[in-house]
């Protein structure tokens, strides 16, 4: 029973890593779309976004199957609550891929407002994040996990100044009002990236040590 126990676990890890990995490609190559003023591209990632759903779906239940039929201990235990929670950031972090992609289709044709410039950076600072804490869930690595969480704060200011340089522009030139509108939406999608990739940093913690640290309560 304990050797079967063992063998869902590693499955369950190998379908995060690669949701994960998907999930990450999403966002890369919807940040690309974006650029290119892609369509095509953008219609890809939303149509992928049926698997990404069915793949958040299929983890949980094999959780959902290892509670029913094991009697995990404490680590496995945080694993699977630890996990769950991932899983499910790792799904609405493909949401974002498919909000982005969206914002891509209405804006093919129009002229790009100065700010997108700025998206593909804060795209690699989000994507790196999550990279970055998927190695720390793989490894199990509680301080690459802190670390992750730590330069969210660099996320969050990078978009505060995004949106300051995008309100500039639209106060100099009203008619760029909805290309604005339209970077904002992908820049605070980014913005959210980092923000799910810290939840999981939180939680690739928890597993391991048994901590809570959101809401700074590890101080």
């Amino acid at each position: 029973m304990k050797e079967k126990m063992q063998r869902l676990l590693e499955e369950i890890k190998r379908d995060l890593i690669f949701l994960a990995n998907e999930v990450e490609h999403n966002i890369r190559m919807s940040i690309k779309a974006l650029i290119k003023q892609d369509a095509v591209q953008a219609d890809q990632i939303i149509d992928k976004d049926k698997d990404i759903d069915k793949m958040e779906v299929d983890i949980e239940n094999k959780f959902l199957t290892l509670l029913a039929l094991q009697q995990p201990v404490a680590i496995d235990l945080r694993f699977i609550v630890g996990g769950l929670k991932m899983n499910n950031d790792l799904e609405r972090i493909g949401d974002h891929a498919v909000n982005i992609a969206r914002t891509v289709k209405d804006l093919v044709g129009v002229p790009l407002i100065k700010t997108v410039e700025d998206l593909p950076e804060m795209s690699d600072m989000a994507c790196s994040m999550l990279h970055d804490v998927v190695n720390a869930f793989v490894h199990q690595d509680p301080e690459l996990a802190r670390s992750v969480c730590q330069r969210d704060s660099t996320v969050d200011k990078f978009y505060d100044e995004m949106i300051k340089k995008n309100i500039e522009i639209i106060r100099k030139q009203p008619d760029k009002l909805e290309q604005g509108f339209n970077a904002a939406k992908v820049a605070r999608s980014l913005e959210r990236v980092a923000d799910l990739s810290t939840n999981i940093g939180e939680d690739v913690v928890f597993m391991k040590e048994a901590k809570i640290i959101r809401h700074g309560l590890e101080d």
